[in-house]
């Protein structure tokens, strides 16, 4: 198995316990090898991430996250001030994968997997260039996307990748010439171009490979009047069981959350999963980060948890899906033209 992963310094101590989790339950698999896009990380964290691969058995090779926008000519910005960009690496696997690794699985960093990844790894691709999980998006949020009527739009955050198709058809320049007609500037970043691009050619797995917080945080009928997503792929049935056997967790960011699980005093539903695998680190015993979110988003989660739960999504739903959008469309045209 070939895996990426990518962060900052900041999230080494996260992204190891992803790491140790991915080896922890998945030791029957004969080989695993980790490519790790790193941004200023101390040799001190480097040492603390190979000592892992090293008790597994396993591989894992360091790369400095390269200046795409210098490289290849193209220019790259992000959508939200507090995301670094990291994600763009994603759309240039082939320059970054050795050409012998066919197929690979891109994870980000607040992971945690929970049991073995056979079915994942092993997906059957036919002729689309990506597998994921849907990511719950309305009609709405579709347009700004630039999704076509037919696709469904999944989450980047854990991607089974057909490289060997996107070398066939040269994928990189199909990127590159997105990028470069819309001026470098995407809702969601990469997330949007990949869902885009491969929009009708993306294989849907269940749920329990990638379920994020807002799984954990809302029943399945909540969740449609919170998202109001259009063609969602998943029954009550199949939410549910993402829910109760999660193969893979994603420590999502969400407005209901306080604290994720790497925060001291998380008060995240599914944090001693994480918890667990934090133990078993070289991180373990360490000070949990401090809760540094500004008070608007300490104020804005609390007065959630005060409204009355019907009440609350409602309101939540109404910023997210009508509000949230015309502040999208606004910043689409400006940076854009």
């Amino acid at each position: 198995m070939f895996v990426i992963y990518h962060s900052s310094d900041a999230f080494a101590s996260v992204t190891g316990v992803s790491m140790l989790s991915l080896f922890e339950n998945n030791r029957h698999m004969e080989d695993i090898q980790v490519l790790y896009i790193e941004r200023g990380m101390t040799e001190e964290n480097k040492d603390r991430l190979r000592s892992i691969a090293e008790r597994y058995g396993r591989r894992i090779t360091f790369m400095a996250m390269p200046n795409w926008s210098q490289k290849l000519d193209i220019q790259l910005k992000s959508c939200k001030s507090g995301w670094l960009g990291f994600g763009y690496n994603r759309l240039f696997l082939t320059e970054i994968v050795p050409e012998t690794v066919d197929r690979l699985l891109y994870l980000d960093s607040d992971t945690v997997i929970e049991g073995p990844l056979d079915e994942l790894w092993n997906v059957d691709f036919g002729d689309n260039y990506l597998a994921g999980v849907d990511d719950c998006l309305s009609a709405t949020y579709r347009k700004i996307v630039d999704l076509k009527e037919g696709g469904t739009y999944i989450n980047s955050g854990v991607l089974m990748v057909n490289l060997k198709k996107w070398r066939e058809d040269n994928i990189l320049d199909v990127f590159i010439k997105t990028l470069k007609d819309n001026n470098g500037y995407f809702v969601f970043n990469e997330q949007s171009i990949l869902n885009s691009v491969f929009s009708g050619r993306i294989k849907i797995m269940h749920q329990k490979f990638n379920v994020n917080s807002l799984v954990y945080l809302f029943e399945y009928s909540e969740l449609m009047k919170l998202r109001k997503p259009k063609n969602f792929s998943y029954t009550p049935e199949e939410y549910y069981e993402a829910r109760n056997h999660p193969v893979l967790t994603h420590f999502t960011g969400n407005f209901y959350v306080h604290r994720r699980p790497w925060v001291e005093n998380s008060d995240h539903p599914h944090k001693d999963a994480f918890l667990k695998y934090l133990e078993m680190t070289p991180w373990a015993g360490m000070p949990l980060a401090p809760d540094d979110r500004g008070s608007g988003s300490k104020r804005y989660t609390e007065l959630c948890h005060k409204m009355p739960r019907g009440l609350m999504i409602g309101s939540v739903s109404f910023l997210y899906n009508d509000l949230r959008p015309m502040s999208f469309k606004r910043k689409l045209k400006k940076e854009r033209r």
